[in-house]
């Protein structure tokens, strides 16, 4: 399912959420970048042990990929 016109952090939230408690990968369709995508299914791959720093790489590479630039102004 697509997320056009969705917020990048709900979207990436329920992402996350779905690869801890069930394993689920994303989809190219989601509206996240690539890096994240990867950072996301590294967890769902890690299911059910996924460690907490591979879920705290996830959310620092979401930030990155897709709001560094309001700290950067570029």
């Amino acid at each position: 399912m697509a997320s056009v016109g969705r917020d990048p952090r709900r979207v990436f939230q329920a992402a996350l959420n779905s690869a801890i408690a069930t394993g689920a990968r994303t989809t190219s369709d989601i509206g996240l970048g690539a890096e994240t995508r990867a950072a996301i299914d590294t967890v769902a791959y890690e299911h059910p042990d996924a460690s907490a720093d591979d879920i705290a790489y996830a959310c620092d590479v979401f930030e990155s990929e897709h709001y560094e630039h309001r700290l950067t102004g570029s």
